[in-house]
């Protein structure tokens, strides 16, 4: 006896199914950025410094050569 109840139940792919909380979880959490007090752009702008400070800190290396 066959149960004719699941012939008609739509399985989504695993990775649409993944992709799908994935989405979810960016919009929650920009909703939650964008709910906060913080000044993004002023932050964003101090993380570029630091990481342009950090870049200019370290000596400068030559392009690594692969040999062949």
């Amino acid at each position: 006896m066959s149960d004719d109840r699941f012939d008609s139940v739509q399985i989504p792919h695993p990775l649409a199914v993944l992709e799908q909380i994935e989405q979810d979880h960016d919009a929650e959490q920009e909703a939650e950025l964008r709910a906060g007090d913080a000044p993004w752009g002023d932050v964003l702008a101090r993380y570029i410094d630091v990481l342009t400070e950090l870049i200019a800190s370290q000596p400068a290396q030559p392009p690594e050569v692969e040999e062949e």
